[in-house]
């Protein structure tokens, strides 16, 4: 006789509603089926699905069933708050929980001194291991020791990763043409020492305005903008790239900052197609940002427009797995047009500077809302710490358009609609921090 070995299952997940989840377990297969052969192989290549070795597969299959059923669960709250949106589990980041999806997309953002402040340093929100928040100063670190730690072993794993990948070329922030020129003549090899120099370097002059763009000359719009009273859709036209997927990196900062330069360069130039430039760029030789670690927006502005921008067919993206990668030289920087950014300040303003073209925005996405969303209108989210850039694309009566950098498998074909509001930090904090390209 075959002695039959039984899997026991068990809560693998303390907010775990398990009798419940025993009664669904059935229809949750089901679920974990269908969602499995939509975004298995994306989520795998992300690291958007958890996998040990250390677990048998039926542990993992397990695992993974009552993932889908938590995130079933969550979904009825951020429904309830959010009525004209749609919600569910058939979304790439559904194995993920609440908490790894906030880690996720923890810190990628990471918000500049460019508008002052007495000490002239960088403030950077850290979560603590328990999800509180606390304020770091980047100079001085001071911060609660559990979000030192995890800022410390996120940045030293970064700098491995990058120091793996071959010796670091940092182009300078400070002078231009530093691609075809700068990098040649030598290499740079980090020392150990370097882990502490973590910190943003001090701005490079000039030093960004703080002014509302100008809204005394209107952009030339291409044949198929969409332009009315009341309305824009810059995405409908040749001047926005197709949805990218930033992959595992933590560089929402870079590809914010190249839509907005390559869409306001192609607007201003009246063309009908854009000139695509790389992300890769900005994410290996913006020495002022920290790769996949997370970036200011501002500074990227800055080493664009001292620096210039290789095309994406030159220098294509190949940080999708998590790592930084050196700096390359192979590449002939081209001029963008850039001659620095404003600062946008409350809903009107940013209304009036998406009118002359698509403009940076921050956001607060570490939640169920962003995790989830599959379309409709977006009223609330229940967390305000900003976390990710991305961009605003255009606007109607009732909404803000939003092109992300999660791929086209999310949201509206990578596109979420953020209801207008009233308050000054806009719906999930749109209107918090915003910043224009000027041409």
């Amino acid at each position: 006789m075959v002695a039959r070995t039984t899997v026991v299952a068990r809560p693998m997940h303390a907010d775990i509603d398990y009798h419940r989840y025993l009664e669904e377990k059935d229809s949750v297969q089901a679920d974990l089926d269908e969602w499995r052969s939509m975004f298995g192989d994306v989520a795998q290549k992300n690291g958007w699905m958890p996998v040990s070795e250390d677990r048998s597969a039926d542990d993992q299959e397990e695992d993974l069933r009552q993932r889908i059923f938590l995130t079933k669960q969550s979904i009825a709250s951020v429904q309830v708050a959010n009525p004209d949106a749609t919600f569910s589990i058939m979304s790439p980041f559904s194995a993920m929980t609440n908490d790894e999806f906030n880690t996720y997309v923890m810190n990628s953002y990471i918000r500049s001194n460019s508008t002052g402040g007495s000490s002239g340093a960088a403030t950077r929100q850290l979560r603590s291991g328990t999800g509180s928040e606390s304020t770091s100063n980047l100079i001085t670190g001071s911060s609660d020791t559990t979000s030192w730690m995890k800022t410390i072993e996120s940045l030293l794993e970064n700098l491995v990763n990058g120091l793996s990948a071959g010796t670091v070329q940092p182009a300078s922030d400070s002078s231009a043409n530093v691609l075809s020129e700068g990098t040649s003549g030598g290499q740079t090899t980090y020392q150990f020492s370097n882990i502490w120099d973590w910190r943003p370097h001090q701005k490079p002059t000039p030093t960004p305005t703080t002014s509302a763009p100008s809204s005394t000359s209107s952009p030339t719009l291409t044949e198929k903008a969409t332009v009315s009273s009341g309305s824009v859709d810059w995405s409908t036209t040749e001047c926005v790239a197709p949805i990218q997927s930033q992959g595992s990196c933590g560089s929402c900062w870079a590809f914010a900052t190249v839509s907005a330069v390559e869409s306001a360069q192609c607007i201003a130039n009246g063309k009908t197609a854009l000139t695509k430039y790389s992300e890769q760029q900005l994410v290996s030789c913006n020495s002022q940002n920290w790769g996949c670690g997370g970036g200011a927006p501002e500074y990227a502005l800055d080493y664009v427009q001292q620096n210039g921008l290789c095309t994406d067919d030159s220098y294509p993206y190949t940080s999708d797995v998590g790592y930084a990668y050196s700096c390359s030289s192979s590449c002939e920087p081209q001029e963008t047009g850039l001659s620095g950014y404003s600062q946008v300040s409350g809903e009107d303003e940013l209304l009036s500077a998406i009118e002359e073209h698509p403009v940076i925005v921050a956001v607060a996405s570490g939640n169920n809302v962003w995790k989830q969303y599959t379309g409709g209108v977006v009223s609330s989210c229940d967390t305000w710490e900003l976390d990710h850039a991305v961009v605003a694309v255009g606007y109607d009566s009732s909404s803000i358009k939003i092109r992300n950098s999660w791929g086209t498998y999310w949201g509206e074909d990578g596109y979420m609609r953020l209801a207008r509001s009233s308050s000054s930090q806009g719906t999930c904090g749109v209107t918090s921090d915003m910043s224009t390209p000027k041409m």
